[in-house]
């Protein structure tokens, strides 16, 4: 196993943005859902569904 320090990791993760782009926190794409369950499916469309009746978005934004 190789161990990695936060410091490690924290250098990895600015590489690998500097190396493709990406600026800032938000740089992690939604789950596309190819190979979700039905059920997992359906939680996040009743999570949606109640997120939009408050007025609010998604906490969890996904492609159903």
């Amino acid at each position: 196993m190789k161990r990695t320090t936060l410091e490690q990791q924290a250098r990895m993760i600015e590489d690998w943005k500097r190396q493709n782009g990406i600026t800032g926190r938000d740089y992690v794409p939604a789950n596309n859902g190819t190979r979700r369950t039905a059920s997992k499916r359906g939680l996040l469309l009743a999570l949606a569904k109640d997120a939009a009746q408050r007025g609010r978005s998604p906490n969890f934004p996904a492609k159903f």
